[in-house]
Formats: structure tokens, C-alpha cells, sequence
């Protein structure tokens, strides 16, 4: 029994040192964009974004992207939640949805750029001269949270990025193994109707707000072990090698210290 402790005195260091060493998570980074009246609801279940302005990035990055814009292309809402009769509180999910896939939708159909080449913003006719972040929009989910909100969620794929683009923030997403699109549509001092009601209609339009989030998912990164890590696993090695060595020394009835 005694042997067992001075085993499990040994063990238990060298488990913890594994824990410390092991790949800890990269912090994500995100930027958020949005602002009052850029977006409508528009009859037929359309979504119609206009250029809205990057509003933030990830705490500590140190990238503000000031005076950045990001640009949606319109499409269809009813399309991806497969029904035009939805209802408030519902969640419509399971899907995976590329607005790429409605009739006229360029390629990238979201993207940051410097460039407000549009007042108005984006439409099925143009993009931008430039752009630092571009991709393609999959919904996956989209909820009507009640009469004056919606919430879609969903991530970008066939991401493309500005090499020279001086974005902190955009490099991180860059290296990133999931880019998740998240946007949240809501009243506003210009809304003038309730939301499905206008996407059901059949000639309407209403105003909204908008605030959406762009993160990346991050990569497992081991960091550098500490000398006191190190020395917490040397430790815990040491021991056991000079047990297996007095327990292999016993086996073949050779005198061995005794522990």
C-alpha cells in the first residue's frame, strides 16, 4: 500500500504539468458593425441592407477600423427559412442556406471595405473597387425573437482578405477555422410597421436597425512552458524512472534501495 501512495505521489505532478501544458485556445477576434436605418423589410420576405459602418472590434486587439463599412447584399428571407408564413416567436433552424444561391446574388456577397462607393449601398449590380474582407453568407438559423426583432445567424465561407490589409483584427479572422455571421434586426426611429406583417405584404417597406457581429472561431495554440512547468514535469519523470528502475532491480532479485 505504501508503494501505491509513493506512486500516486508521483503521478499526480506529472498529470498536472500535462494539464498546463496542454493547447489552450486563441482568444477570438470579432468586429461589430450596424446603426440606425440601414436595412429595410421590404414585401415578399426580402432583406434589403445598405452599407453600414464598422461600430467596434474585440477588446485589446488595438484595431479600431475606423471608417470601414460593410456591405450585404440583398435576398430573400422567406427562401432560406423555407415557409412565408412564419410567426412570432418561432426559430427556424436545421438549415444551411447560401444566399449565393438566389437568382442575381453576386459573389462575395459580404464584405468590408473603405471604399463608400455607394451611398445607398450595395445592390445586385455592383461591388466595391476594393474590399479587406470578402465572402459568401450560409444561414442557419433565423428567429423572430417578437413583432420588432429578428435574429439570423449563420457564417461566412470561400473567405478572401486584402494581404495588405494593416487590420489586426482581419489577420486573426484571416487564420481563423470558423468565421460566425451574427445579425440583429430591430426597431428603429424610422420603423413604421411591424415586421412580419411587412415581409408579408405584398407592397410595403419598412426601416430598421441593425447590429451584427462578425468572429472568429480561433485555433489551439500551445504556448511556451514556463521554467516552473518544466520543472514540475522533470520532477515527476525523475521519480518515476528511479521507481521503475527499483521495481525492475527487485524482479530480477538484484539488491535494490527500498522506497
Amino acid at each position: 500500500m505504501s508503494r501505491f501512495f509513493a506512486l500516486a505521489r508521483l503521478v499526480a505532478p506529472l498529470l498536472l504539468a500535462l494539464v498546463l501544458l496542454a493547447p489552450m485556445g486563441a482568444a477570438a477576434s470579432s468586429f461589430t458593425f450596424g446603426g440606425e436605418n440601414y436595412l429595410k423589410l421590404q414585401s415578399g420576405g426580402k432583406i434589403d441592407p445598405y452599407l453600414a459602418p464598422v461600430t467596434g472590434t474585440s477588446a485589446g486587439s488595438g484595431d479600431l477600423l475606423t471608417d470601414y463599412y460593410v456591405g450585404l447584399f440583398n435576398f430573400n428571407l422567406y427562401d432560406a427559412i423555407g415557409t412565408n408564413n412564419p410567426s412570432v416567436g418561432q426559430t427556424y433552424d436545421g438549415f444551411d442556406y447560401s444566399i449565393s444561391d438566389q437568382k442575381g446574388v453576386l459573389d462575395p456577397n459580404f464584405y468590408v471595405t473603405s471604399d463608400y462607393f455607394r451611398k445607398q449601398g450595395p445592390d445586385k449590380t455592383h461591388l466595391p473597387d476594393s474590399y479587406e474582407m470578402a465572402g459568401s453568407l450560409h444561414i442557419t438559423s433565423v428567429s423572430f425573437d417578437n413583432d420588432y426583432q429578428i435574429t439570423l445567424k449563420g457564417y461566412l465561407g470561400d473567405l478572401a482578405f486584402n494581404d495588405s490589409t494593416g487590420s489586426a483584427v482581419l489577420q486573426d479572422l484571416r487564420g481563423s477555422d470558423t468565421v460566425d455571421f451574427l445579425l440583429n434586426v430591430g426597431r428603429s426611429d424610422k420603423t413604421s410597421g411591424k415586421f412580419i406583417p411587412v415581409l408579408s405584404s405584398r407592397n410595403s417597406s419598412t426601416w430598421t436597425a441593425i447590429s451584427g457581429t462578425i468572429s472568429g472561431g480561433g485555433s489551439p495554440v500551445a504556448g511556451a512552458p514556463e521554467p516552473a512547468t518544466l520543472l514540475l514535469v522533470a520532477g515527476p519523470l525523475a521519480g518515476l524512472a528511479a521507481w521503475r528502475r527499483r521495481r525492475n532491480l527487485r524482479l530480477k532479485g538484484l539488491p535494490g534501495r527500498e522506497a
